[in-house]
């Protein structure tokens, strides 16, 4: 009992064990909320808000507390903190400064390109595979066979000229 309980809070996890948890978190956020969590749009409703705010974009009219409700920010803020939360306690929370200029811009543009493609598909890994395959749509299948692809180029590609 005590190894299980110690496994349990300081890891490691099975992966599977991980795939069953956020499928049934997944299940738990759709009865709650009514409709599927997505990350990739309320990164776009806040950047609209900053934006806003900095006098950049013309007012949409969202107030601080509507965007905190209405975009399932909450989520996504349990989402990095749960990640933070799972790094600690496994004890792999390291803070390295940058060595390579390199690949801090690839990761950089990495990145860029990746919200870009989530935004332009409507969905990310979260909203159009693991919801699309959930609720038997061919296009979360669809999306899985582009993601394997493209991680599959991109480590070549990583390897060929980054490494």
């Amino acid at each position: 009992m005590r190894k299980t309980l110690e496994t349990i809070i300081h890891g490691p996890w099975a992966y599977w064990i991980g795939a069953i948890i956020l499928g049934l978190l997944n299940i738990l956020v759709l009865i709650v909320r009514g409709q599927p969590w997505g990350v990739t749009l309320n990164i776009e409703i806040w950047a609209e808000w900053i934006g806003t705010n900095l006098g950049i974009l013309t007012d949409r009219g969202f107030t601080f507390e509507e965007l905190m409700a209405a975009s399932g920010t909450y989520l996504n803020f349990g989402l990095l903190l749960g990640a933070f939360w799972a790094t600690l306690v496994a004890s792999q929370v390291r803070f390295r400064p940058i060595r390579d200029k390199k690949f801090f811009f690839s990761a950089l543009i990495g990145g860029l390109l990746m919200g870009y493609g989530a935004r332009i598909a409507y969905g990310c890994n979260v909203g159009a595979l693991l919801n699309g395959i959930a609720s038997s749509s061919l296009t979360g299948w669809i999306f899985a066979i582009a993601v394997f692809l493209g991680a599959w180029l991109g480590s070549k590609l990583l390897l060929k000229y980054l490494m």
